[in-house]
């Protein structure tokens, strides 16, 4: 997924964009600097946007049994730490 197609979809800081593609801060810096600095997104990259894109989509859309299934997992996950 191309950047600015991820970034109409959703509202995220430059913080969040680094995690979420699992780079430096200062490389998503690149993708919006003008010049002889400008870098763009490689493959990896986009296809982590994609990845993010897709499950927040199935997030928004999923229903309520669903969220509160996910809930009791994490509540039992909880008590039950994996070994």
């Amino acid at each position: 997924m191309e950047l600015d197609e991820f970034l109409r979809h959703w509202d995220v800081s430059r913080e969040e964009l680094a995690f979420i593609c699992d780079c430096s801060l200062t490389t998503v810096n690149h993708w919006f600097s003008q010049g002889v600095d400008q870098r763009i997104p490689s493959e990896k990259h986009k296809q982590r946007l994609a990845l993010a894109h897709h499950i927040w989509t199935a997030i928004q859309t999923e229903p309520e049994y669903l969220q509160k299934l996910r809930d009791v997992y994490y509540q039992k996950r909880r008590r039950n730490p994996a070994k």
